[in-house]
C-alpha cells in the first residue's frame, strides 16, 4: 500500500454511480503524521466560479461517510 510523505496527499475522480451527493474526488493524505481521507465537490460561487469544495475526515472513521 502506497503511503503518502508528510503533509501531501492525492484526489481522484470518483465514481459517483448514480448517486449525485457522493464526492466529485476522493482521496488520502498524511498530515502531522495522521492519515486523512479526503472528499471533494466541485461547486459554483454566486458569480459562477468554478471551487472545489473539501472535506477531511480522520482514515479510520467510517460512519456518516461522504466516500
Amino acid at each position: 500500500m502506497y503511503e503518502h510523505k508528510e503533509n501531501s496527499g492525492s484526489i481522484f475522480q470518483n465514481d459517483k454511480e448514480g448517486k449525485e451527493a457522493r464526492p466529485d474526488y476522493t482521496g488520502t493524505a498524511r498530515i502531522g503524521g495522521v492519515d486523512y481521507r479526503i472528499a471533494s465537490w466541485i461547486n459554483n460561487t454566486k458569480d459562477g466560479k468554478e471551487y472545489l469544495s473539501l472535506k477531511y475526515e480522520l482514515q479510520e472513521e467510517t460512519n456518516d461517510s461522504p466516500f
